[in-house]
């Protein structure tokens, strides 16, 4: 786990609830960041990439609509890459400007906030990779798979 990422859990725990939204406009940025990493960590979603797009294109807007410059063009960076290993390094250096922002920002912690899946784009968020037809096959698969548990 990296620096960056401990100062996101340490935010975490202490902006975000159990469940549902955050309160103040500093936690929704955290889980929405949170979401992001989550997602890529342990399911290697990507932003904008199959099932990516449902999972973390959300969490991206929001990202982008209410964080600074440099949250902003970080997000809109993790939009455009297709590498891991260089997604995991911006998301490294996304999670430590979202930390510093909340930082170098106190009155964020009070600001009210919208969900970050009010950001949800119906016409764009979701997964579109089992439309193109030499994926069909290997979609149908997965589904059939996962109607045996």
């Amino acid at each position: 786990m990296t620096k960056n990422e401990n100062r996101i859990n340490k935010l975490f725990e202490e902006l975000v609830p159990t469940s549902g939204k955050a309160d103040s406009l500093a936690g929704e940025l955290v889980r929405a960041t949170a979401r992001i990493g989550y997602r890529f960590f342990n399911d290697g979603d990507m932003v904008n990439q199959g099932y990516g797009k449902e999972t973390c294109n959300p969490a991206a807007r929001f990202l982008i609509a209410k964080g600074n410059a440099e949250i902003s063009s970080l997000t809109v960076a993790l939009w455009e890459i297709f590498s891991e290993d260089a997604y995991e390094k911006v998301l490294d250096t996304l999670e430590g400007a979202v930390a510093d922002y909340i930082k170098q920002t106190p009155d964020l912690r009070s600001q009210p906030t919208k969900d970050m899946w009010d950001y949800r784009d119906m016409a764009e968020d979701w997964d579109d990779s089992c439309d193109e037809e030499e994926d069909y096959d290997d979609c149908e698969d997965d589904y059939d798979e996962e109607e045996d548990y």
